[in-house]
């Protein structure tokens, strides 16, 4: 009853106490795709995996709010991604956007860890 009250489907099982997992998977995929970047690594192929998880472990964390500006900018991201073939590179004007984007999302999202309370179960679902 509780999965139906809060509109969560039944496949999706409550795994309470990996929230700070959860967290610290979200860090590490921002600097990842952020990383990467600045190594010159360009290509779709290359960055969209990386960006895709990101934006899937953002919506498994479910105290975070559907507004928040950092799943927006990813998920811009990853619908002009979608748009490029596997070998498209992007060129240094997206390069710089896109770490522009993702470092006010990762600092948006650093912003918004102290507002939770990181004892309180369920608050990321597992893959």
């Amino acid at each position: 009853m509780e999965r139906i009250k809060e509109d969560r489907p039944i496949t999706i099982k409550d795994d309470k106490g990996n929230l700070n997992r959860c967290i610290a998977d979200i860090v590490s995929l921002f600097i990842t795709v952020m990383d990467k970047l600045r190594l010159e690594i360009r290509a779709m192929d290359e960055i969209q995996p990386d960006l895709r998880e990101l934006m899937e472990t953002m919506n498994r964390m479910s105290h975070l709010p559907p507004d928040f500006e950092g799943r927006e900018k990813v998920n811009l991201w990853l619908q002009k991604l979608s748009n490029m073939s596997a070998s498209d590179e992007l060129d240094d004007s997206q390069v710089r956007q896109m770490l522009f984007d993702l470092e006010s999302a990762y600092n948006a999202f650093n912003r918004f860890l102290p507002l939770l309370n990181t004892d309180q179960p369920g608050l990321c679902f597992p893959p």
